[in-house]
């Protein structure tokens, strides 16, 4: 009686476990990249709310841009005191845009 395994099965195990091990590599990529881009988008995100309070705050609001990290938030401030924002990205990317109006002083 034989014990152990073949070439040709020892050939197909290994083959499996390399599918498996290429398939988790190419998950955590792909987890790493995400969560790269929802940081930006948070550090966007704050920077944005942080220039819309400082220009409800201000006397006479103007248009402005500042950047973050790799990034930029620009935004433009209307005659009736609507204001348009948009955030880029490192490479020039829209992540996001919004509008609003400011109360009246």
């Amino acid at each position: 009686m034989r014990r152990g395994f073949t070439l040709l099965e020892v050939v197909i195990a290994l083959l499996v476990l390399e599918l498996a091990v290429v398939g988790g590599v190419g998950m955590l990529v792909l987890a790493s990249a995400t969560l790269g881009g929802a940081e930006r988008l948070e550090r966007a995100v704050a920077l944005a709310e942080g220039v819309v309070d400082s220009l409800r705050r201000s006397a006479s609001p103007v248009d402005g841009a500042v950047s973050y990290g790799a990034g930029e938030v620009r935004w433009r401030v209307g005659a009736g005191g609507e204001v348009t924002l948009v955030a880029l990205g490192p490479v020039g990317d829209t992540l996001f845009d919004l509008s609003t109006v400011l109360p009246s002083p």
